[in-house]
């Protein structure tokens, strides 16, 4: 972590809460500690969720080329 720390306060339902301090004393790391873990690796999933999709997009490009090759072949 940096030393550029940005107090912020946030309300928690008191269930999500418990959940979050629960976890925390598992893992034996503070709650500020663990609600940060949680938000950087919630980022990472997203951007890999946009690669993946990029991925996806990419490939069904390929398959629909690859299909007209093969009727185009087919007619031969």
């Amino acid at each position: 972590m940096t030393n550029d720390l940005e107090p912020f306060i946030v309300r928690l339902p008191s269930h999500l809460h418990a959940k979050i301090k629960a976890t925390a004393k598992a893992d034996r790391r503070s709650m500020n500690n663990e609600i940060v873990g949680r938000l950087e690796r919630s980022f990472e999933s997203h951007r890999l969720n946009d690669a993946e999709d990029s991925i996806n997009f990419l490939l069904l490009q390929q398959i629909e080329r690859l299909e007209k090759k093969i009727k185009a072949y087919e007619r031969l």
